[in-house]
């Protein structure tokens, strides 16, 4: 099965469920998200702290690269 293209990062990083992502924005505080879903170029996240799931969010697959407001890939 291929990967549709619109859940590939600019950096050619497939987003998977079960990832888990850095906030690069330094108004984050270096929150981290878990990947739960990916629909439609988007992936559903949690908090992810100390092993636990927090509150969930959106975020869109363009904005998932290495950049002052992006995200970095902390574990596959």
């Amino acid at each position: 099965m291929t990967t549709p293209a619109e859940n590939i990062t600019k950096e050619g990083i497939e987003v998977k469920p079960g990832q888990v992502w850095e906030d690069l924005d330094k108004r984050g505080y270096g929150r981290q998200c878990k990947v739960m879903s990916i629909e439609d170029g988007k992936a559903k996240m949690q908090h992810y702290a100390r092993g636990r799931l927090g509150s969930k969010t959106t975020v869109s697959i363009r904005r998932m690269h290495t950049h002052s407001t992006g995200w970095k890939l902390v574990s596959q």
